[in-house]
């Protein structure tokens, strides 16, 4: 009987304290990794990062914004992309794996050079919808693993790109991606 009851009380502590790391007034703060690809032997670099910040404004729902970040790089050419993504995230879920749903829209701005010089630049919408797991290591930190549909208005994008969508931008427009991402929660 009495281990029967400690068992009870350990599962409602280990329940609550998950419940702990997303429930309102919490924030957090961390990176999404989309692409990072180095490959040796080649002179072709792609890097895909988004620092985000947000709030809990009610339990399991988070308010912040993101910081896309996107560089492509082969031999004299680059595409380098920043831009501001507001997001929305739910959390499903009081266990210490919770799966997760969120939506962004914000804007990107793209440069493009040529063998050091510009051939151009875009400002273009930008949306996702992502789905994915939060595996919560501890009570304030979570490594994240997630799907992301990205789409947009990237017309003028792929004319400066070799003229085909997603000839170098693997984000924008109308992509899967598949993402790692790290998360700090902070408290009240």
């Amino acid at each position: 009987m009495k281990a029967r009851f400690l068992t009870i009380i350990l599962l409602v502590v280990s329940l609550s304290s998950a419940m702990a790391q997303t429930e309102k007034g919490n924030r957090l703060m961390g990176v999404n990794v989309g692409n990072i690809i180095i490959p040796s032997g080649s002179s072709t670099t792609l890097i895909s990062l988004q620092p985000t910040y947000g709030w809990f404004v009610a339990n399991n729902l988070v308010v912040g914004a993101g910081i896309p970040f996107f560089y492509a790089g082969t031999s004299g050419n680059k595409v380098t992309q920043i831009g501001l993504a507001p997001f929305l995230r739910y959390y499903f879920g009081p266990s210490q794996v919770k799966p997760f749903l969120g939506a962004s829209i914000g804007v990107i701005n793209t440069s493009v050079t040529t063998n050091g010089s510009s051939a151009g630049s875009s400002t273009d919408a930008a949306y996702s919808a992502t789905g994915g797991v939060a595996f919560f290591i501890n009570r304030s930190v979570s490594f994240d693993l997630g799907v992301t549909y990205t789409g947009g208005d990237a017309g003028s994008v792929n004319s400066l790109i070799a003229g085909s969508p997603n000839a170098l931008i693997p984000n924008v427009p109308k992509a899967i991606n598949i993402s790692l991402g790290f998360q700090v929660y902070f408290g009240k």
